[in-house]
């Protein structure tokens, strides 16, 4: 069912009144008592104006984006299934319970909105592999009644659906292997023209703040024609094309067994590595790689909450701010408290690269990395979902996208205004933010989404878990003890290395 909803608040009538404005945080100086007004989408140019004599604390700045996410509703810990090893997680996950795609994807925009997360590139996760197609208008329903900028990323895979490798290999695992039916089971199949088509289709539904991106998941998981089919596309019209990429040890292993040249040079190869790519964790890049991806001005994603959850490693955050590379962070739906705030990955992404680079020397040293933190989340995760815009910045001309928050809460004492915006990156929370606008819009208005229920939501994929997880029994648990030891054993004795007699 759809939630109902309220349109959304085209604009104020006389604009937005702010105390303060970082029209770019950690670059300009902050502006003291403005006006910020929009026409058709845009920024108009800030005015001052009398300063408000409530001091009600008010600071404006670009809305934030998430560079790599899987929208959603409900995260996998609320469903049962616990953190771990990607490879083992990935095998946990069939027991998410099936909800609608409008309901997931509105309940998760709808959270991210209120973390004042304008923007987001949604990496689909199917849940039922025929009706693709269906499951991406819901989607796109959700954007549009939320009102965040979404780009819809269309999954590609069908390789290594179990393990990164054939069934009968890894069947060699299981002292049973009758047990497990999936083993060598038929599995539907998108066919790569299918997956083309619905990228088709599905792009008349684009808009101002709906968009397309071809989505190969990851590759482990398509076959070289998808790479090929899909950078070729990609050059001919423009279109943005998102991926998982090293993002753990074993997918590095898999990749050098079975791409002999070398994966990014057999990427660069085929024309895939341009500023239209954005390849998201890179855990277990190379400092050669990293050189090659600076060059062809790939975009890449941090999503640090997610590697230290499911034990995948640390973005190559030094290598990035070395080559000064665009980077966006990506909370991945897998956020460290499950909260979709954005404000606290950035300050965790900080914390880590300052740690890797320490001392008097460092990062930390001097101011330095403040700049590009926010570049990160305001500017280069936007890239990552709508191109070079122009947004990103609180200037004429630019989208009108940005975000109100109240610094009561963590401002008892007042500090010098060049202080602001490093006082903000590591104090500020989702529970400070206060108004979103997007595209024009109000989004967010006193903390909550304007345009759903988010409350009715969130009750209705409550009641949707709590019956799936009675359905949980000893007979289907959610860790299935017998079938991660066989993987595990898979992966052990390096059988995702082994290439097959047709990959020779």
């Amino acid at each position: 069912m759809n939630i109902p909803h309220s349109a959304h608040t085209a604009t104020e009538p006389d604009g937005w009144a702010v105390d303060i404005l970082l029209a770019r945080p950690g670059h300009d100086q902050p502006l003291l008592n403005q006006r910020i007004t929009t026409h058709n989408g845009l920024l108009c140019a800030p005015q001052a104006e009398a300063p408000n004599p409530l001091g009600a604390g008010r600071v404006a700045l670009p809305a934030f984006a998430n560079a790599h996410d899987h929208g959603r509703g409900v995260p996998t810990l609320s469903a049962g299934i616990p953190d771990g090893p990607l490879e083992i997680w990935l095998a946990r996950l069939g027991v998410e319970p099936r909800v609608q795609a409008y309901m997931n994807a509105a309940c998760a925009f709808a959270n991210m909105a209120e973390a004042g997360i304008g923007a987001v590139v949604h990496c689909h996760n199917t849940q039922n592999g025929r009706a693709l197609l269906a499951e991406a208008q819901g989607v796109a329903q959700a954007a549009h009644d939320v009102g965040i900028r979404v780009a819809f990323a269309v999954p590609f895979a069908g390789e290594n659906a179990l393990a990164y490798g054939p069934d009968s290999q890894l069947a060699k695992c299981f002292a049973h292997p009758e047990h497990f039916p999936q083993l060598g089971a038929t599995r539907f199949k998108r066919t790569l023209e299918e997956g083309l088509a619905i990228v088709d289709e599905l792009a008349k539904l684009e808009s101002r703040t709906f968009s397309v991106q071809y989505g190969p998941v990851g590759p482990q998981w398509v076959d070289r024609k998808t790479l090929e089919t899909i950078s070729a596309r990609s050059q001919s019209t423009g279109r943005r094309v998102h991926m998982h990429f090293f993002e753990t040890r074993l997918q590095r292993e898999w990749a050098d067994a079975h791409f002999p040249e070398g994966i990014v040079t057999y990427f660069d190869r085929i024309g895939l590595l341009s500023p239209r790519l954005t390849l998201a964790h890179c855990c277990w890049l190379r400092e050669h790689e990293l050189d090659l991806l600076a060059q062809r001005g790939v975009l890449v994603s941090c999503n640090t909450s997610s590697n230290f959850r499911l034990s995948s490693g640390f973005p190559p955050i030094t290598g990035l701010l070395q080559r000064n590379m665009t980077f966006g962070i990506g909370l991945d739906g897998m956020s460290l408290e499950d909260d979709e705030d954005i404000l606290r990955e950035t300050r965790l992404l900080r914390g880590v690269a300052q740690s890797l680079r320490p001392g008097v020397d460092g990062l930390a040293d001097k101011g330095q990395f403040l700049p590009q933190c926010y570049d990160a989340l305001l500017r280069g995760g936007r890239e990552a979902v709508v191109g070079k815009d122009g947004g990103g910045i609180v200037q004429e001309g630019a989208p009108a996208d940005f975000v109100i928050v109240r610094t009561d809460r963590i401002m008892r004492h007042k500090v010098p205004d060049a202080a602001l915006p490093e006082l903000l990156l590591t104090r500020l929370t989702r529970q400070d933010v206060d108004t979103l606008v997007v595209d024009g819009k109000t989004v967010v208005q006193n903390g909550h989404c304007t345009g759903v229920s988010k409350p009715e939501l969130e009750h209705t994929l409550d009641e949707l878990v709590g019956e799936a997880l009675t359905r949980i029994s000893a007979d289907k648990p959610v860790v299935n003890t017998n079938w991660e030891d066989g993987l595990r054993r898979f992966y052990r004795t390096g059988a995702h290395r082994q290439r097959t007699p047709e990959q020779t």
